[in-house]
């Protein structure tokens, strides 16, 4: 872009006229840009500006990329919130964790909330049980039973979900194991 428009010491520059310059240069690069992006995997508002920010685009080339992707309903914050949501969960990632993956994405926390009261607790509790009898499968011949319970509530919460949840499956897969 400098190229085209080359300067050299003591021309006089109008910021402002320099700045629509470049942003009119700018623009479509960065729309080709944000365009492949959504290409590959549906992305939030905030992963794309970062994105484009990154590259070394103005402020505001990247706004007006958004808007124009916003006006042709190509971002949507909310939709892509519930879709990471339940792909995350459907990994067996809980609430915390999807919260957490959330807001490094750059959505809102009206957005992340929404999403995440979508989620279906019966499914949680059934995807914790499961990481239960997985961690209590891997316990090691003659291991204390306290440490096991401890490395499998730990790994249950590493995943995100919470203490009473954790706690919820392991009783059920103990329960389960005392019936047999």
């Amino acid at each position: 872009i400098y190229s085209e428009r080359p300067l050299s010491v003591g021309d006089e520059l109008d910021s402002e006229e320099f700045s629509n310059w470049v942003l009119l240069r700018q623009y479509r690069s960065a729309l080709d840009r944000a365009v492949s992006l959504l290409a590959s995997r549906a992305c939030s508002k905030g992963e794309i500006s970062q994105k484009l920010k990154h590259a070394g685009y103005s402020d505001e080339t990247v706004e007006m990329v958004l808007c124009k992707l916003e006006k042709h309903d190509l971002l949507d914050d909310e939709a892509f919130a519930a879709q990471w949501a339940n792909y995350r969960s459907g990994q067996k990632y809980g609430p915390r964790r999807i919260a957490q993956e959330l807001k490094a994405k750059g959505l809102s926390p009206e957005d992340s909330e929404a999403a995440l009261e979508s989620l279906d607790e019966d499914i949680q509790l059934e995807q914790a049980v499961a990481l239960a009898r997985k961690g209590f499968a891997r316990a090691k011949e003659g291991e204390d039973p306290r440490k096991t319970l401890q490395r499998v509530m730990g790994s249950i919460v590493r995943r995100g979900y919470d203490w009473d949840l954790a706690r919820r499956a392991v009783d059920q897969v103990m329960g389960e194991a005392d019936e047999e």
